[in-house]
């Protein structure tokens, strides 16, 4: 037992205790607060830095895919700009009397509307005569056009695109239309005119439906504050979407990665804009659902600083008994409020404290296995981004940081494409790929150092880092390594695979800023499949030439649409063979073989029209679209030979046989009623006005006899009715039959029936005593 003189000490050293107790308790909250409110501001930065380029490379796909489409649009439209027959129409004075030429112009817009993909109509508009051309409607007044199309026009512009937003009660709200406005220039004094392109904006919603969007949402706004949208989501309203569309219009950024709020919710928006058009793509979606996970953390913090704070109030609710029951109902509150803790009998704060570090440590831990299990995949889009992408500065450190090979001075580019993959199954295409892949970094990590990756477009592409004492990109020996090095990709796919593969390889080029040069390089190597064929290495400094010439085969031609005309399967298949092989050898560049086959199917295309104009259509698929996916003139040449011509050739033939057998009853029914007159084959000729040989053999290939051995039968026949049926005289007959004498009658009947005609009318009148009498 204390004695009474100590225990004032001991008092006041309890009390002291107490105090520094609760004042160490106070403080302790505020590493804590510190801790957690770094970690969740660093876990949030991470993911939405991630996620934000994550969606700057989908942006990036949907950007290069649809203005590739509007680039190859803006081509074939500038290559049907330059046509003379064009030129000729704007020039005439009075274009409506020159029918040959009006005619001509016509079709070319036909065809452009038909061949390029996604396009509404096509309009050729002379503003000096107000007068629009278009397949639809023929000639007519300019009214047909809208007024601001002919507002651009007036500006005289070169080339312009417009978008516009459709106002009409057959559409929706968000439907609009794109035009783009090329002008021709005359050769005479004559104003200029306009071709004018309507693109349906439906083809950029392919492009969207092909990308996983999620819970994103995507929107394109253009320059004139127009927004083309995916209409799979509604995270902005109509209201709020105005302002916020004016500000993503009238920013003059690039690249935007920001948070922004419309209509109370913060929202992370992704913005790329396009260097061709100036449009602005744009990915919205929840900043709440982007964090959700990390709110968790930000509760943690929370709760265990607010735990923190009521241990120190407990304890000085122990030197305090008035404070107690407002502190102990505080603490009751936070206990039934669950979550955190299993609430148990009796539980003290401190196994709340113990929780909250728990619940907080395995946050983190799961935020770092999800980051470390999503390497790969970020590691490859970095990798698609550097063989596509513009080169930036900072790639050299995020290279370092996704532990790519820069050890060496020299990046090269290496293209790999399966042949022979169509009628394979989904799965075993994957398979071949993922072994093809397996063998490249084996082969390559044995000579060098390089990454392997799969890109969006199906082709592998190996990136190799080599060649450090190496000086120039065409240095024989490190093109021979890099020969050795493809060609042993391409044996051992063949001896274990059982499969062809194309290798297409880049030049080689010094540091990180040429790899997307080099990847380009590879890719177009891979084009010259089209002329080289497929299953070997094609290094693109050995095939691209300086300056391509081309010498299109128009007589294999035309040649091919004489046998077309004539049904021949046989002489088409032989004369594909020849203007496959005249392409190969006149061409120097791919593009000139894929535009010669187009040419030819779409003149094969127009002769079946000129033959049947109201036929069905033959082919289930868009041929000029089967033939961008075939890579080699073999493959194109074996597609044409067995899906594209045989069955033209066999609807024509059809056709022929039902013409040719109408005809030659038209000949039998002319025969059948003008029998007795001088009828000759040139006559008949004349009559279905066909060549006289021509119809000799499709008379004797319809009626298996020649023409005077038919017209010698059916007179006997009409003889022999005569005889039974009548008493004319057999001289009267023979000049009804058209024989000059009756004795030349007499001798064929005779011939053809064994006996003469008067025995034959003996015979008859006998038969019909018989049945009389009887």
């Amino acid at each position: 037992m204390v004695s009474t003189q100590w225990k004032p000490f001991v008092s006041m050293y309890d009390s002291g205790f107490k105090k520094v107790l609760i004042v160490a308790s106070l403080l302790a909250t505020i590493p804590v607060l510190i801790m957690g409110t770094a970690a969740y501001f660093i876990a949030s930065g991470k993911i939405i830095e991630e996620i934000g380029e994550a969606n700057r490379q989908t942006l990036q796909q949907i950007q290069q895919r649809i203005d590739e489409k509007l680039i190859t649009l803006e081509n074939m439209t500038l290559q049907n700009a330059v046509n003379p027959t064009l030129s000729r129409f704007l020039s005439a004075s009075d274009p409506q009397q020159d029918t040959e030429n009006f005619g001509m112009t016509l079709t070319i817009l036909n065809a452009m509307q038909v061949i390029i993909e996604d396009v509404d109509a096509v309009y050729l508009y002379r503003p000096d005569q107000k007068l629009v051309v278009s397949p639809n409607s023929g000639m007519v007044e300019d009214t047909v056009l809208p007024a601001y199309v002919r507002e651009a026009v007036s500006s005289n512009p070169t080339k312009v695109w417009l978008d516009h937003k459709l106002e009409s009660d057959l559409v929706g709200d968000d439907f609009h239309q794109i035009t783009f406005v090329r002008r021709i220039n005359t050769s005479n004094d004559t104003p200029p005119g306009y071709l004018i392109v309507n693109l349906n904006d439906t083809a950029f919603f392919r492009v969207f439906s092909d990308m996983q969007l999620g819970a994103r949402e995507l929107l394109i706004v253009t320059p004139s504050g127009n927004v083309f949208s995916d209409r799979t989501s509604s995270l902005l309203s109509s209201r709020e979407s105005e302002a916020f569309i004016r500000k993503v219009a009238n920013s003059d950024a690039d690249e935007q990665l920001k948070i922004d709020n419309a209509g109370g919710d913060s929202l992370a928006v992704n913005a790329l804009k396009s260097s061709y058009n100036g449009w602005n793509y744009v990915t919205v979606v929840s900043y709440n659902e982007l964090t959700r996970h990390l709110q968790k953390i930000k509760q943690t913090t929370f709760i265990l600083c607010l735990v923190l704070i009521l241990t120190s109030i407990i304890a000085t609710g122990v030197l305090s008994k008035r404070w107690y029951g407002a502190i102990q109902s505080l603490v009751d509150l936070i206990r039934h409020r669950g979550g955190v803790a299993e609430d148990r009998p009796h539980q003290n704060e401190f196994v709340y404290i113990r929780s909250y570090f728990e619940s907080l440590h395995q946050n983190n831990q799961q935020l770092e296995k999800q980051i470390e299990e999503s390497m790969p995949l970020l590691r490859s889009n970095f990798i698609q981004k550097l063989l596509t992408e513009p080169y930036h500065p900072d790639m050299w450190e995020r290279a370092e940081y996704y532990n790519l090979p820069v050890r060496r001075s020299k990046f090269t580019v290496m293209c790999i494409d399966l042949d022979n993959m169509r009628g394979q199954t989904e799965r075993d295409m994957n398979l071949f790929q993922y072994a093809v892949i397996n063998i490249t970094k084996e082969i390559i990590g044995d000579q060098a150092e390089g990454l392997v990756i799969r890109m969006h477009n199906g082709h592998i592409a190996a990136l190799i880092n080599h060649g450090e004492h190496e000086q120039s990109a065409l240095n024989p020996k490190l093109a021979a390594n890099l020969f050795q090095i493809a060609e042993d990709i391409r044996n051992v796919a063949e001896s274990l695979l059982h499969i062809t593969v194309t290798i297409g390889i880049g030049r080689s080029y010094e540091g990180l800023d040429h790899v997307r040069v080099s990847c380009l390089e590879a890719l177009e190597a891979l084009e010259y499949q089209l002329i080289e064929g497929s299953g070997c290495v094609l290094f693109i400094e050995q095939l691209k030439p300086d300056a391509a010439s081309f010498s299109y085969p128009y007589e294999i031609e035309q040649q091919i649409v004489t046998n077309l005309k004539l049904a021949n399967m046989a002489n088409i298949a032989a004369l594909l063979d020849d203007f496959a092989q005249a392409i190969r050898t006149e061409t120097l560049h791919h593009e000139h073989v894929r535009q010669s086959f187009t040419q030819l199917i779409a003149v094969s295309l127009r002769t079946l029209f000129e033959l049947d104009p109201y036929g069905a259509q033959l082919h289930d698929y868009n041929l000029y679209s089967r033939l961008n996916d075939l890579n080699t003139s073999t493959k194109i040449v074996n597609w044409l030979k067995a899906e594209v011509y045989p069955p033209i050739v066999d609807h024509l033939s059809r056709r022929m046989v039902q013409r040719t057998h109408s005809t030659i009853q038209k000949v039998l029914h002319h025969i059948q009623q003008h029998y007795d007159t001088d009828l000759s084959q040139p006559q008949l000729a004349a009559l279905v006005s066909m060549p006289v040989s021509q119809f000799s053999h499709l008379f004797k290939g319809e009626t298996g006899m020649t023409f005077s051995d038919y017209m010698i039968a059916f007179r006997m026949e009409k003889a022999k009715q005569l005889l039974e049926t009548t008493d004319t005289k057999i001289a009267d007959i023979a000049e009804m039959l058209r024989y000059n004498n009756s004795q030349n009658f007499i001798r064929v009947f005779k011939k053809m029936h064994g006996l003469t005609p008067g025995e034959y009318r003996l015979r008859c009148t006998k038969g019909q005593l018989a049945v009389v009498q009887q």
